[in-house]
């Protein structure tokens, strides 16, 4: 969750398993598509991007705005991309021990052609972590977390991919300074794919899988395959690529239920014409299918001007969509079931300017407006008392995002940056515009080098929340030394302020994942 930390405009929503999604521009997680080389990772709606080992990462894209045309459904407010080195790592060890019994150790090995890394995260009496109302509570009584990634390169075009993490989590419950029964959550993961890359042709098969125990009373599992190729073409000045993919999907909620199924295909385009010395433009469209869900038609045009050879101004207007998750619309053991969800989709326009002063500061400045049709949000159904899934009339969401980078020395750098946004959703019920998100944010951090020793500080604050929520200022610091050129260690101090604020944008006002309570971790890390 690190990497979007210091982007202007994001947003968290949690669930008191320690399961935690990212959202950008006001609206939640499955709206912003998370990508492993280009294949999605969400299953059913769900994901654990903290099943990732940092050891095999080259580097993570974030493309905030619709971005429906390359990406497909669930990238109506941006995109992460996670993209895996194909270098050969370094091999290493790393143990780590901290308060609230905290413990980590991982291990990763490198050849030329295979990475193996392993992970083992536990802690237990974490504290309050997550408050259904002023006298209720969750306590975070335990949990334990295994990761395992898996790299091949079989030739030097054919990857083979495969994630796997299991976390456990237990939660007791005070209600009015009582203790009440709890529960416990066994979640387990499972991604893979096989993938070709030759100059400007890519193909890949792959699969997710989610298998999810609560207490004695749920089970919910859930399966995606899927292929998807795209090709690249030059003619003349205008470059070309264009694509299909298809995917079924399966789930399967309780035992004696039978499994809800669908499929999903598109097929894109997207053309770049270089426009004199210092214009491109880029005009493409999406034809997406989701059974029971309808087909959507999504086209895409933007403008990129050059004003100098480090500053550029840009205009994105496009059209996204988002299917409804399969369990969204057919139920689960604690939710009434919607045949009728319908998909939402909107355009997105925005402005955005860059510029580089220097080779020591950059400036971004976007300001962009959202307005989706039949948006998905969850409600309670009066029949039966549970939850159900419905679409909402409209939504929509204006606002500026401000952010800078400053290198003030070789030793000392600092970033800022700025979000001030007014998202609302009318639903069919009220027939009123109401509020969904934090009106304003506020994102820094400072660097420090010298020699074999780093630091850095960040804080997080968000303001003008829904319904009376005061506002949220998570600070988290790092020191980090190295002892020799292969030995490091390093203290991570987390809510250094030690503040119960709830952290999760979308809030009721009462209820909401908690800011831990202060903790620290120590870690010593060997390379070999």
């Amino acid at each position: 969750m690190e990497v979007v930390r210091n982007i202007p405009g994001f947003t968290l929503t949690a669930s008191p398993t320690g399961n935690t999604y990212i959202g950008f521009r006001g609206v939640s997680k499955d709206n912003v598509a998370i990508l492993v080389n280009g294949i999605p990772l969400n299953q059913d709606g769900n994901y654990d991007l903290e099943s990732i080992s940092t050891d095999i990462i080259d580097r993570i894209e974030v493309v905030k705005g619709g971005s429906a045309v390359l990406y497909g459904s669930n990238a109506s407010a941006g995109v992460i991309n996670i993209i895996t080195n194909k270098k050969q790592g370094a091999n290493k060890v790393l143990v780590g021990w901290g308060d609230k019994n905290k413990f980590k150790g991982a291990v990763n090995i490198a050849t030329d052609k295979l990475q193996v890394s392993y992970s083992r995260q536990q802690s237990k009496d974490r504290g309050k972590v997550y408050q259904s109302n002023p006298t209720s509570f969750y306590m975070g009584d335990n949990l334990e977390k295994d990761s395992l990634n898996l790299q091949y390169n079989i030739t030097d075009n054919l990857l083979l991919q495969y994630m796997y993490s299991k976390k456990i989590s237990d939660c007791s419950r005070i209600n009015n300074g009582k203790y009440a029964p709890g529960f416990h959550s066994d979640i387990q993961y499972h991604f893979g794919q096989m993938r070709y890359n030759n100059n400007d042709l890519s193909a890949a098969v792959y699969m997710r899988s989610r298998d999810w125990k609560y207490n004695t009373t749920t089970h919910q599992k859930g399966r995606n395959i899927g292929a998807d190729v795209q090709n690249k073409w030059q003619l003349g000045k205008v470059s070309l690529t264009a694509g299909a993919n298809y995917e079924n999907e399966n789930t399967k909620n309780t035992v004696g239920t039978d499994s809800a199924k669908r499929d999903s295909g598109a097929v894109f385009f997207m053309t770049e014409t270089q426009i004199g010395a210092k214009t491109k433009m880029f005009l493409g469209a999406r034809e997406a299918y989701v059974e029971e869900s309808g087909s959507k038609f999504c086209p895409q045009f933007q403008i990129l001007q050059n004003l100098g050879e480090n500053e550029n101004i840009y205009l994105n207007i496009n059209k996204s969509m988002r299917a409804p998750n399969i369990n969204e619309q057919w139920g689960t053991a604690t939710q009434v079931m919607n045949p009728d969800l319908k998909a939402e989709s909107g355009w997105n326009y925005e402005l955005g300017w860059k510029k580089k002063f220097t080779d020591s500061d950059l400036l971004k400045l976007n300001i962009f407006h959202m307005d989706i049709d039949d948006r998905i949000y969850r409600a309670k159904d009066s029949a039966s008392g549970l939850n159900i899934y419905k679409n909402a009339e409209k939504y929509r969401n204006t606002g500026v995002e401000l952010s800078y980078e400053k290198a003030l020395s070789k030793k000392f750098s600092y970033n800022l940056g700025m979000s001030y946004a007014n998202p609302q959703q009318k639903t069919i019920t009220s027939g009123q515009w109401e509020r969904t998100d934090f009106k304003f944010g506020l994102n820094a951090g400072i660097g420090y080098q010298l020699d074999k020793t780093s630091a850095n500080i960040f804080a997080n604050y968000m303001a003008g929340r829904v319904n009376g929520t005061k506002p949220m200022l998570d600070i988290n610091m790092n020191v980090a030394h190295r002892l020799t050129d292969k030995d490091t260690l390093k203290l991570t101090v987390y809510n250094l302020l030690n503040r119960d604020d709830i952290r999760t944008g979308s809030s009721s006002g009462t209820s909401g994942a908690l800011l831990e309570e202060r903790n620290w971790m120590l870690t010593y890390e060997r390379t070999f």
